[in-house]
């Protein structure tokens, strides 16, 4: 489509952000600081914007509910990244510090449970019946987490088993914001189906891009040092694929098992990794699930907010960062 996929809702996300800036406002002056640290990094917004263009491409006209279950999900998933960066030792997040590097870990793990608490509140006032959704959905962020911790290091991880930690970790969160907007659309139990399932896949296909750029991305342009995964042992797809390679797959599993790799092993893997046809497969693997996601969206009437919907899939895939 001729028309960037945001342009469609660039005044409803204008919305959003001073909604996030306002109900994330505490009497402790340092601690509204700090949640605005973390929304005003940025980001690319689109689990909020999965839950606004749902709610438009399945027959909904006002969008006063769904910016603010947007903005409720936004503040939750950056509540996780706050938790996130803490529990992996993380430097730097969207090119800058993280949190908890730039005041203190006691007061980031703080910061993130009033973050949670501020984006459930929001979710409850708005629209109590899709608070489920995002239970649901942070249950299975948190079940997915312990899965990744208990491969971190292991050389026997799948590609099913990676794939079983990101629909968990990353989709269910995309899942539960295009359901929310699609339910407060008062749209059809078919049709609240199909944008869940679109969304799931959608955070699939982003995840497996995610990955892949910690190995091969620009750092100026994706906020972070490339290798960071493979420092945290993190079983991701373009090493799964790596260690599979006959040829330099023994060297490879041999870094990712040490549990403390050097500046010196990290730089050998990604050379060797980009030796593999790992990303490439995993490209094609991203590809393949975004693709999967535009047919679920047959269902729903034809809208530009549909078209902007199938034009998230494509940018899942072609982002830089």
């Amino acid at each position: 489509m001729s028309v960037p996929w945001h342009s469609y809702i660039a005044s409803e996300l204008e919305t959003l952000e001073k909604l996030m800036e306002r109900d994330l406002e505490s009497e402790n002056p340092e601690l509204t600081e700090m949640c605005r640290y973390v929304v005003g990094a940025g980001g690319k917004r689109l689990r909020p914007s999965l839950c606004i263009l749902s709610y438009y491409a399945c027959g909904g006209k006002d969008a006063e509910k769904p910016i603010k279950i947007g903005a409720g999900f936004e503040i939750i998933h950056s509540a996780t990244l706050v938790h996130d960066d803490i529990n992996d030792q993380g430097e730097v997040r969207r090119g800058r510090k993280t949190l908890h590097r730039e005041y203190s870990v006691s007061k980031a793990i703080i910061a993130g449970d009033y973050m949670f608490a501020m984006g459930f509140r929001l979710l409850a006032e708005v629209a109590p019946h899709i608070v489920d959704y995002i239970v649901e959905a942070s249950a299975s962020m948190g079940a997915g987490e312990f899965v990744q911790k208990d491969f971190e290091h292991k050389t026997s991880v799948t590609e099913a088993d990676y794939l079983n930690i990101i629909s968990s970790k990353t989709a269910k969160l995309f899942e539960a914001s295009a359901k929310s907007g699609a339910a407060v659309a008062n749209t059809s139990g078919e049709n609240l189906e199909a944008v869940g399932q679109f969304a799931l896949k959608i955070g699939m296909a982003f995840q497996i891009v995610d990955d892949t750029l910690d190995v091969s991305g620009d750092p100026t342009k994706t906020g972070k040092a490339v290798g960071t995964d493979l420092i945290e042992g993190k079983p991701t797809l373009p090493v799964i694929y790596a260690m599979e390679d006959p040829e330099v797959g023994p060297q490879i599993r041999e870094i990712f098992v040490k549990e403390f790799p050097t500046e010196e092993d990290v730089r050998n893997a990604l050379a060797l990794i980009q030796r593999t046809d790992a990303i490439a497969r995993c490209m094609e693997k991203a590809n393949d699930i975004a693709m999967e996601s535009r047919d679920q969206l047959g269902i729903l009437p034809d809208s530009k907010y549909k078209d902007a919907l199938l034009d998230v899939a494509d940018y899942v895939i072609r982002r830089e960062r």
